[in-house]
């Protein structure tokens, strides 16, 4: 969200490069989603395919400075708000590994949300596999386990849980 006092320089700024003075002479604005689009980004209609079930995966991963990002989303296809997560899980591959977590994201029916798990001092190349890990999903209105509906979607990241 940019608050109105960075707006207004950023405005004044632009102004003065001879860019449009006003909002109303500015371009159209481009969608998020119509920005880089890596291979690793599952597409919105593979994410939505989950016939009542809720799924979570690794939608990309995203090297920064002595850190990776893990995105992961959680997409909801039953006809209620779930809250879904996974705890106390590693991420592995070329013999490194990183612990992590995602918390319970809440969901509402027919959405996607994306969670950001950051691995400080990890190398985005050397996750290939989540193992271990405690799922956990509710159906947010009840309370009631919605874990007979989690699906964990093998993506950019595949999922070895603990049995």
């Amino acid at each position: 969200m940019i608050r109105i006092p960075l707006l207004l320089a950023l405005v004044s700024l632009l102004s003065a490069c001879g860019a449009p003075a006003s909002p109303e002479d500015a371009p159209e604005p481009v969608a998020a989603e119509a920005m880089t689009v890596t291979e690793n980004t599952l597409s919105a209609a593979a994410a939505m395919d989950v016939d009542n079930n809720v799924m979570i995966n690794v939608a990309r991963l995203i090297p920064e400075d002595d850190a990776c990002l893990v995105m992961m989303n959680v997409a909801n296809g039953t006809d209620q708000t779930v809250t879904a997560g996974l705890f106390a899980f590693d991420v592995t591959g070329n013999g490194e590994t990183a612990g992590a977590n995602m918390f319970p994201q809440t969901t509402e029916p027919g959405e996607v949300v994306t969670a950001q798990i950051i691995l400080p001092g990890a190398d985005c190349e050397n996750a290939e596999v989540i193992e271990g890990g405690q799922i956990n999903c509710r159906f947010a209105e009840s309370g009631e386990s919605c874990i007979e509906t989690l699906e964990l979607r093998d993506d950019v990241v595949d999922f070895t849980l603990n049995d």
